[in-house]
């Protein structure tokens, strides 16, 4: 796999970790009884996937953009 491919994939998997962690704990503290149900879960869904799209594109934009100078250090 690309280097840069598994860079953004793994980025996005730790910060949808570190979200999914942050949630349990907070529900485990403020609603003791509602981690058991899947609610808490299906509700963080559009928080999550918005959090992973827009990691993943800064993410892009980053490496190409690195990319990019690389390339143009290389032709000088």
């Amino acid at each position: 796999m690309n280097q840069s491919i598994r860079f953004v994939l793994l980025t996005t998997l730790q910060i949808a970790a570190v979200v999914i962690l942050f949630a349990f704990i907070m529900t485990a503290l403020f609603d003791p009884g509602g981690w058991s149900k899947i609610d808490w879960f299906t509700n963080l869904l559009p928080l999550l996937i918005t959090i992973m799209v827009i990691n993943a594109a800064i993410q892009i934009v980053r490496l190409s953009r690195q990319a990019m100078r690389r390339g143009r250090d290389r032709s000088k």
